[in-house]
């Protein structure tokens, strides 16, 4: 199942776009591919039925991890699953 998830953040230090991305990224169910070859498809597939996530299971791990990062002073969370 996609998902498209939207951190809106307010910063007490500077913190790398990049680190806040791989954050929600690593709360996914697997690995994310931009291009996946058939055979690839199935492992991959495969990976994410063995760590199946909801859309609020998502929310809550990523607002865990944020809750973890000092640098955030409030954050604002929002994820919209697409049925396949």
């Amino acid at each position: 199942q996609r998902s498209h998830v939207t951190v809106t953040a307010l910063l007490n230090d500077f913190m790398w776009l990049e680190d806040i991305i791989s954050l929600v990224e690593k709360q996914a169910s697997c690995e994310l591919y931009g291009l996946l070859k058939r055979p690839d498809e199935k492992y991959v597939t495969e990976r994410a039925y063995d760590n199946p996530k909801f859309v609020e299971d998502m929310v809550r791990d990523v607002a865990a991890q944020l809750n973890k990062e000092k640098r955030i002073d409030k954050y604002v969370v929002e994820s919209e699953n697409f049925e396949s």
